[in-house]
């Protein structure tokens, strides 16, 4: 019965905002703290496999940056920046692994008194630290935005946008058991409420 009642809550903790849905974690609510990872997991996951780690390596920060956020959550002071608190923490595990990652290949590779570093120093490929926080962030603006709608309109935002394969029109009218001409005016209308959601914050 308590896990029922776990599962029953996320969906409405899911609404508040981070500094709610953190004081709720503080407060002792196990299924504030399941919301909590769930709306960011992505977000962190995202970072280490952009950064070319291997999916057990993001696996394996993932771990370790929500035992840090656990460990630390009473002591951040700005609630609402907790997304930059995140990107911060897991770019900086994806710098520890990666560098442990390098010693541990320069080791097998070179002799122990040869510190030559024939890549070292390469410039990573890919935007400045700045931009890609800008652009990590915007992206979970987004998806928390879009996370706030009603069902109906976060189904057809995803099979219109989020999907790999295109969907046409008749295929969205099945699976949503609404007339094909409805979908342009439906659509129309959940833009504009994700646009209101987004109002300040991109």
């Amino acid at each position: 019965m308590k896990n029922q009642t776990t599962t029953a809550a996320i969906p409405e903790l899911a609404q508040r905002d981070d500094s709610l849905l953190i004081a709720a974690c503080l407060a002792g609510e196990h299924a504030a703290w399941e919301a909590l990872i769930s709306r960011y997991q992505r977000l962190i996951y995202s970072i280490p496999l952009k950064s070319r780690l291997t999916p057990d390596d993001a696996a394996d920060i993932f771990q370790s940056v929500c035992l840090k956020l656990y460990e630390k959550l009473a002591t951040l002071r700005n609630h609402e920046r907790i997304s930059s608190w995140l990107i911060t923490t897991t770019t900086r595990e994806c710098w520890r692994l990666s560098g442990r990652n390098r010693r541990d290949a320069r080791s097998s590779t070179f002799d122990d008194d040869d510190d030559s570093d024939p890549l070292g120093n390469i410039p990573a490929a890919g935007p400045l630290a700045d931009e890609q926080r800008e652009t990590l962030e915007r992206q979970q603006a987004v998806r928390q935005a879009v996370e706030s709608l009603s069902e109906r309109c976060r189904e057809l935002l995803t099979m219109l946008f989020y999907q790999s394969e295109e969907s046409s029109y008749a295929d969205i009218a099945r699976r949503m058991e609404m007339p094909v001409p409805s979908i342009g005016p439906t659509r129309a209308r959940c833009l504009e409420k994700l646009k209101k959601l987004l109002q300040g914050k991109l």
